[in-house]
């Protein structure tokens, strides 16, 4: 047969590549698109992306967030032009200092819309300056995160700001707020960490009562210092809290305090969700029933005890109608049996546990006693409970963690109640 030939194959030829084609796509982004991309990233990295571009180059000036921290390495390889568009090598050759300074000479942005600060190595003035900066350019969320050796005074002009809507303070010293007026006619979430210097209660007062829209209340500063204040001297001061939805108060106060205490507490009356750390509840379980207000609003309870205060719970539970979650944490306690408090049933069964209660969290159980009748009586009365969480104490062996299993499963069986997890 004769043979077909089979013919070469051809050569295709590409089409040419084009300039468009080689442009990245991401530049080709809108700037509104370009700028929420940069506003995901810390301050140093957004402005580093300028060497990607020309394109790039001014786009960080108009990201409306100031995020900076000073554990962030900076390469000092590079050295300073001083032009705008070459900010990168400004703040690779120089220190974090110079780097704040420099952003904020070409920083356009207006308003700020979150400003974040976090700094170990930095002088009082310098972060004075940038939060009057950040105050100047009607920031709305400001977070500071100062892990100094020393606190430091915040300006007058942050606690003035009308445009602040939410302030989160750790490392600074708020004693300043005694000399002048505090209005944040917008602040809605005030978190104070527990590095944050109260000199006497009456800073507390000051600041709350210059914050009539708070609804998010976090208070974790445990400093006590003796209180020569005004607030504590008279302890008939006016705080009102009314539109306050959240809180979570952390903060001691000195024997000499404890009427202001109470008072501060019962301004708290409208959260519907509520955190109580150990610190307070010490100060707290000197609370007569008349002290305790009533939380008409409140659904989740969460409080710590050091040495258990059964009575203050049972007066909690007793002014808390419409309770649906309860967190009890626990310190690890030694005693010796016979030693630990006793739960003593109230005289009327709250109305949360009837009605409302659907879970309940006990953290750190031992098998005390107290807390056995305490279990007890929320399986036996909490008629609509669901899920009762129960931490065992890792402190505790294996036979110990199983008896309290069979203990607590007994009990479970008894009332015919709820589902209990063991962690």
């Amino acid at each position: 047969m004769p043979q077909t030939s089979i013919p070469p194959p051809q050569r295709r030829h590409l089409p040419p590549i084009t300039a468009v084609e080689t442009t990245d796509k991401i530049s080709q982004l809108p700037d509104v698109l370009l700028t929420k991309i940069l506003s995901l990233l810390p301050t140093k990295q957004s402005v580093r992306t300028g060497i990607l571009s020309k394109r790039w180059r001014p786009l960080w000036t108009s990201v409306p967030l100031l995020d900076f921290d000073d554990e962030i390495p900076f390469d000092r390889s590079e050295s300073e032009t001083g032009r705008k568009e070459d900010l990168i090598k400004t703040q690779n050759s120089t220190g974090f200092t110079d780097f704040v300074y420099s952003v904020f000479l070409f920083y356009e942005a207006e308003p700020v819309n979150r400003f974040r600060l976090r700094c170990a190595n930095c002088s009082d003035s310098n972060i004075t300056a940038w939060v009057g900066q950040a105050a100047q350019r009607k920031v709305k969320e400001i977070e500071l995160t100062l892990s100094l050796s020393r606190y430091v005074a915040l300006p007058r002009r942050l606690f003035n700001c009308d445009t602040v809507s939410v302030m989160k303070l750790n490392g600074v010293f708020l004693n300043a707020l005694v000399s002048f007026s505090v209005k944040l006619p917008r602040l809605r979430v005030l978190h104070v960490g527990d590095r944050v210097l109260f000199g006497c209660h009456d800073c507390i007062v000051m600041l709350l009562n210059g914050c009539p829209v708070l609804e998010d209340l976090s208070i974790e500063s445990s400093y006590s210092d003796a209180c020569g204040g005004r607030v504590c001297a008279k302890g008939d001061f006016e705080l009102n809290l009314k539109n306050l939805v959240k809180a979570k108060i952390g903060f001691s106060w000195k024997k000499i305090c404890q009427k202001s205490m109470f008072l501060f507490f019962q301004s708290l009356s409208n959260v519907r969700f509520l955190s109580i750390t150990h610190s307070t509840a010490a100060c707290l379980k000197y609370a007569l029933a008349s002290d305790i207000p009533m939380f008409n609003n409140l659904i989740q309870l969460e409080i710590s005890f050091g040495n258990y205060y059964w009575d203050l719970l049972a007066k909690l539970l007793q002014n808390s109608r419409r309770l649906e979650a309860l967190i009890v944490h626990k310190e690890t306690q030694k005693y010796t049996k016979g030693q630990d408090s006793k739960w003593n049933n109230p005289l009327h069964v709250p109305d949360c546990l009837l009605v409302h209660l659907k879970t309940f969290c006990l953290k750190e159980y031992q098998g005390w006693e107290s807390e056995k009748e305490f279990v007890g009586y929320i399986l036996q009365n909490a008629r609509v409970l669901e899920t009762m969480t129960i931490y065992i104490a890792s402190s505790l062996d294996l036979d110990a963690h199983l008896q309290i299993r069979r203990n607590l499963s007994t009990l479970q069986r008894s009332f015919q109640s709820c589902h209990i997890v063991f962690h």
